[in-house]
């Protein structure tokens, strides 16, 4: 299905790549140097259980921390993942909602309201899962930006801070998850894994999980580096509060540095990680070589030199015994 939907992109607004919390902040904070607006927003992140039919309420605490008095707006999103880095992506269009898994329309508006400087206001949100609502997840993101922008463009395009809702309606809940690939990359930005490397700086174990329910997860773990039957290290994967997300229908990776690999040798990487309220396990495992480039150049020069000796060496000795042989018959 194609998505009809606009994203907010990290060149227009400084709150985005968001604060907003799937990492887990507790405040953000933006401003305008331009026309002097600045806000402060608390929590980034609020994590809510809410039964079909039942209403919540969320209280967001928004600071004036400008010198001046100023009205400010409460722009509601849906958002999406943004890509495997956890990020979210709002869709910034008025009429439009996620594809799927949509808080947006279950939040109430909210009006405008008035700090002056320095000020601090909570502003109740509202949330109402009706009860013909699906079990699962649904997420959305209240913004806070000024008041005084005349069209939904150039509010998009102001400084602004918000804060995330993930909410899980229970019922018939499917957690899924899955390992999509468990490997060894160079940089934490590496694209696809290796089984060989001539360094062993700037290592990676990459886990990508793949959510396949309709809720989301915060896979837990940890990972173990191992040179034969021993541990060189342990690392907890998304051991963080609150812990990183992976929404529906989307993977999500973790990058885990490996710094006690050696200058030489085979290595293996394993991994064990928990998900959902029921503990379901997870495992994978990966091994991978490091030679160093130096090492390679001396092996190759070395069989060059034995290719040589191999190949010549015979040669040499035939012309050796045919000259001996030449000598023995002219006397």
């Amino acid at each position: 299905m194609k998505r009809s939907v606009r994203f907010l992109t990290a060149t227009g607004i400084m709150l985005v790549a968001f604060s907003f919390g799937i990492l887990g902040f507790s405040k953000v904070h933006a401003a305008d140097s331009a026309n002097g607006n600045g806000i402060k927003v608390s929590p980034v992140r609020t994590d809510l259980t809410i039964k079909p039919g039942e209403t919540q309420k969320v209280t967001m605490t928004v600071q004036n921390v400008t010198s001046g008095d100023s009205t400010f707006q409460a722009i509601v999103n849906d958002f999406v993942t943004n890509g495997e880095s956890g990020a979210p992506a709002l869709i910034l269009d008025a009429s439009k909602f996620a594809p799927s898994h949509s808080l947006k329309r279950y939040i109430a508006s909210i009006p405008n309201f008035s700090l002056k400087a320095g000020e601090t206001k909570n502003i109740p949100v509202t949330i109402s899962i009706p009860a013909t609502a699906a079990a699962g997840g649904y997420y959305g993101a209240v913004r806070f930006a000024p008041a005084s922008t005349d069209n939904s463009k150039n509010v998009t395009l102001s400084a602004s801070v918000g804060s995330i809702i993930l909410v899980r309606v229970p019922g018939d809940v499917k957690d899924e998850m899955s390992i999509s690939s468990f490997d060894v990359r160079r940089g934490a930005d590496g694209v696809g894994g290796s089984s060989f490397f001539t360094t062993n700086k700037d290592l990676y174990a990459v886990a990508r999980f793949h959510n396949t329910g309709n809720v989301h997860e915060q896979p837990f773990g940890k990972i173990r580096l191992l040179k034969g039957t021993k541990v060189l290290q342990e690392t907890e994967v998304n051991n963080v509060t609150p812990r990183g997300n992976v929404l529906p229908d989307s993977t999500r990776r973790f990058n885990i540095k490996l710094d006690k690999v050696g200058a030489f040798g085979k290595y293996s990487v394993e991994g064990n990680f928990g998900y959902g309220p029921n503990g379901q396990l997870l495992s994978a495992k990966t091994s991978f070589w490091v030679i160093p480039m130096q090492l390679i150049i001396t092996v190759i020069v070395a069989l060059v030199v034995i290719i040589a000796l191999i190949i010549g060496l015979p040669k040499a000795i035939k012309r050796y015994n045919r000259n001996v042989l030449r000598k023995a018959g002219s006397r």
